[in-house]
């Protein structure tokens, strides 16, 4: 794999906010697999944003770089790293935007 592939985040869009809850435990309870006891490191998160678009509420997710397996276990794509804004913590440590 290369560098960039390393230190790229992924983005998964879910669609509408609606029918994104599935989609999103799913994230949750695969990262909750990976690092039972809560203990995860400050470089693995994933975030979500909803953005409104229309009458409808459209989701994304963002895996850390660190997450890059469990995001393409998703099928998430690699993509820049998303601003702060707008994102709310799904699960995993808020320090991965820092880091």
């Amino acid at each position: 794999m290369s560098a960039e592939a390393r230190s790229s985040w992924y983005c998964l869009a879910l669609g509408d906010g609606l029918l994104a809850s599935v989609p999103l435990n799913d994230i949750e309870d695969a990262f909750r697999q990976l690092y039972p006891d809560a203990q995860a490191p400050p470089d693995t998160a994933v975030f979500s944003r909803h953005r409104l678009d229309g009458l409808q509420c459209q989701v994304t997710v963002f895996f850390s770089p660190a997450l890059a397996e469990l995001a393409r276990s998703f099928h998430a794509h690699p993509c820049a790293k998303p601003g702060s804004h707008e994102l709310e913590l799904l699960v995993g440590s808020a320090q991965a935007l820092q880091l």
